[in-house]
C-alpha cells in the first residue's frame, strides 16, 4: 500500500496525539486529557477518509483489463 504525503502526515499526527494523550493521562485525570484523545481520533478518522477517497478516485479512473483488451482489438481492425 502506497500512501500519499498528506495521508502519512495525518496518520503521524494521530499517532503522535495518542502518545501525548497516554503521557498526559498518566500525569492528570481523564477529563483533563480528553481533548488530546479527541484530536487523535479526529486525525485518524481524517486519515481514513482521505485514504478511502483516493482509493475510490483511483478505482474509477483506471480502466479494467477487459476494457483495455477491447480497445486493443478495435485498434488492430
Amino acid at each position: 500500500m502506497k500512501l500519499k504525503l498528506s495521508e502519512i502526515l495525518l496518520l503521524s499526527a494521530g499517532a503522535g496525539f495518542l502518545i501525548l494523550w497516554i503521557a498526559e493521562y498518566q500525569r492528570t485525570t481523564f477529563a483533563e486529557s480528553y481533548w488530546l484523545l479527541m484530536l487523535c481520533l479526529g486525525f485518524l478518522l481524517a486519515f481514513q477518509y482521505v485514504k478511502n477517497k483516493r482509493l475510490e478516485r483511483e478505482k474509477t479512473v483506471s480502466p479494467t483489463i477487459k476494457q483495455m483488451l477491447e480497445d486493443r482489438k478495435k485498434k488492430k481492425k
